[in-house]
């Protein structure tokens, strides 16, 4: 029976969640493996510490260039269908992979077609993430989504950690293993979509009666953001940690290999500094449910440049992942607070195109991390390099001190619990309450 008394179903015993958590947990190996495998590869080949930087940086504006555009699709279409297509196409991708590493070896060939792979891999990512964090609320009720942000959080630092160290491992053994396995795993996670039984998104009304020009659809996010203060905090707090952290990350690489370090040591040091975001996304729910967003988020902010200050002297010895690990247990406190926030603020019909938005204006910068870690450590060398991190992260963390919408972040909006498979604009049958 249903009433003012009844509570949602724990998140444990929440099939669907439990599904989408799963399928995606197995997916998220194959960027860590790659976080490891596309550098060694292109480096193997006789590439340049530049060249690495570049690749990564094209890759991540391709990634940011196809946020919007899955955006919008996940609002516009059926989401399963579109979850289910991109890691179709992401697994159809590492197969083939395989073969050319099979077939071709090391060539020219194999230099390009890791460069697709890893596009096809990032534009698929990207096609899947909105369309999953829109579903959330169709599965999870608002209570719940802290929670919820919060454990998908962990799931991908989970999979940040193991990935690495998996990828170095199987790049040990042979090149073919890391891209097989991730073939495997978005293979998984496809098939698993088919066995999500509720609807992922709300009815929507005729096309002539809501998107009006074209144009009006790839505004309207912006402008929803553009009138809340409190999103534009959170975004420009989370930006500069995105580029520096990822600067950081292939600086690690890069510095390992440059010292002879082996693939799967490189590999262990990335995972050993993924466990610092597992604990920062396990404990966000508890640290919101004791401070208030605006006070994480300061703290967040000026912990930050102190990390990379101290990573300066042991970034080419093991020790550094001490001061990265602190830095990536704070960086989710960011993206749970910002996601959370955006979800409880947005019509289900702007969802995934609101989150798409806040996402690419977060992660715009994002791939100038690796390419000035590229450049950074071939002609200035890592002192000078993280030096210039540090500087960064403490000019936004000053302005955005000085923000007055920053105050405005005492707490969350608060929205009554409704069963899963209900959105904020509609509520279609379909129910998840434990009596």
């Amino acid at each position: 029976m249903t009433g003012p008394e009844t509570l949602p179903v724990p998140l444990r015993r929440n099939r669907s969640f439990r599904i989408l958590w799963t399928g995606q947990f197995v997916a998220q190996f194959g960027p860590g493996m790659g976080a490891v495998a596309y550098p060694l590869i292109l480096l193997d080949s006789g590439g340049t510490p530049a060249l690495v930087g570049t690749v990564t940086f094209a890759l991540g504006v391709a990634a940011i260039a196809a946020r919007l555009p899955g955006g919008a699709a996940a609002d516009r279409f059926d989401r399963r269908a579109l979850m289910i297509g991109a890691q179709g196409s992401r697994a159809l991708a590492m197969g083939f992979l395989v073969l050319v590493l099979v077939v071709v070896g090391d060539s020219t060939l194999l230099l390009w077609a890791v460069v697709a792979v890893a596009l096809v891999d990032v534009v698929g990512h990207e096609g899947y993430r909105f369309a999953e964090r829109a579903a959330l609320r169709h599965i999870v009720p608002p209570s719940q989504l802290s929670a919820a942000v919060g454990q998908n959080e962990a799931r991908n630092q989970i999979a940040s950690i193991l990935g690495p160290v998996a990828g170095g491992w199987l790049m040990a053994v042979s090149r073919v293993l890391p891209f097989g396995a991730a073939a495997a795993g978005h293979a998984v996670a496809a098939i698993g979509l088919v066995f999500v039984r509720e609807r992922l998104q709300g009815p929507r009304e005729p096309a002539a009666s809501v998107e009006g020009p074209r144009h009006r659809r790839w505004t309207e996010a912006f402008s929803w953001i553009g009138e809340r203060p409190p999103l534009q905090v959170l975004l420009l707090a989370g930006a500069a940690p995105n580029l520096v952290i990822n600067g950081v990350m292939l600086t690690v690489v890069m510095v390992g290999a440059d010292a002879g370090v082996g693939s799967a040591a490189i590999g262990a040091v990335l995972g050993t500094v993924g466990l610092g975001g597992i604990c920062g996304a396990l404990g966000a729910s508890a640290l919101l449910r004791r401070f208030s967003p605006r006070t994480l988020v300061l703290v967040t902010l000026w912990v930050l440049p102190l990390t990379v200050v101290a990573a300066i002297p042991l970034v080419d010895h093991w020790s550094v992942v001490f001061p990265l690990a602190v830095a990536v247990a704070m960086a989710p406190l960011l993206s749970i607070i910002l996601g959370t926030y955006q979800l409880l603020t947005t019509p289900d019909r702007l969802q995934a195109r609101v989150g798409s938005a806040c996402t690419f204006i977060s992660g715009v910068v994002a791939p100038l991390g690796p390419l000035v870690a590229g450049f950074g450590v071939q002609y200035t060398g890592t002192p000078l390099l993280f030096s210039g991190f540090a500087l960064l992260l403490l000019g936004v963390a000053a302005l955005v001190t000085a923000l007055p919408a920053t105050r405005e972040l005492t707490s969350f909006p608060r929205q009554p619990d409704r069963p899963a498979g209900k959105s904020s604009d509609e509520a279609p049958p379909s129910a998840k309450e434990a009596p």
